[in-house]
């Protein structure tokens, strides 16, 4: 049976019919991109649903924007912290404060 013919596509199926790594399949599918099913370990991509999507996303260009992942945003240290957060280094008495 040729991966044209399957129903349900393992990743490296996927992969080779897309000409990526397995790799970027599975991580377009933990982002939501591609529609797929996480089986244990594995992912499955229901035929329908994968060509649906590669061809929807094929005429939008989303695949080729910025990842979904959110980027790491600086902090500063003046701004009140959420309760339940790491908690401020104590501040240690000065020579001068002792007296």
């Amino acid at each position: 049976m040729t991966t044209k013919e399957k129903e349900i596509f393992t990743t490296e199926e996927a992969a080779e019919m897309m000409g990526c790594s397995p790799s970027t399949i599975e991580e377009h599918a933990r982002n939501r991109v591609l529609p797929g099913l996480r089986m244990g370990h594995e992912w499955r991509f229901p035929r329908e649903a994968f060509m649906k999507a590669i061809n929807t996303l094929a005429i939008t260009g989303e695949l080729h924007r910025k990842s979904t992942r959110r980027a790491v945003q600086a902090v500063a240290s003046t701004k009140e912290r959420k309760p339940g957060r790491r908690r401020d280094i104590p501040t240690l008495p000065t020579l001068h404060s002792v007296g």
